[in-house]
């Protein structure tokens, strides 16, 4: 039963790159990298969402404001990787606060419409 649940969760991360048109090879070794402590015990769903997320949000501000690095949170967007209902929130205010009005809103725009979740039925 618990391996069913592993497996849906584990579902829910490949649905969300394919979504995103994101390699969940690339990803997987990323979220490792980053959070090697989540990975201790095999695949951590929750933070390989919240990592499929992340890369996209942080790969469409970096498009649109070329000097973007990324520095952690600079607040743009908050993420839920939780398997049974991962979110991806616009911080529109944050963003509106670090960019000029024209790239904010181009940012705000990639965000709201090239950051996707999975429709599950």
């Amino acid at each position: 039963m618990m391996e069913d649940h592993h497996n849906i969760d584990i579902s829910v991360f490949h649905q969300i790159c394919e979504v995103n048109e994101l390699d969940p090879q690339v990803i997987t070794a990323e979220a490792q990298e980053r959070f090697p402590e989540k990975f201790k015990t095999g695949l951590n769903a929750e933070r390989l969402i919240w990592s499929a997320l992340d890369h996209r949000a942080r790969a469409l501000i970096a498009s649109i404001d070329q000097g973007y690095t990324f520095k952690g949170d600079k607040g743009a967007y908050t993420i839920d990787g939780d398997p049974a209902a991962p979110s991806f929130v616009i911080n529109e205010e944050n963003i509106r606060s670090q960019y000029p009005p024209e790239k904010a809103a181009g940012i705000i725009d990639a965000l709201d419409h090239q950051v996707k979740l999975p429709v599950r039925a």
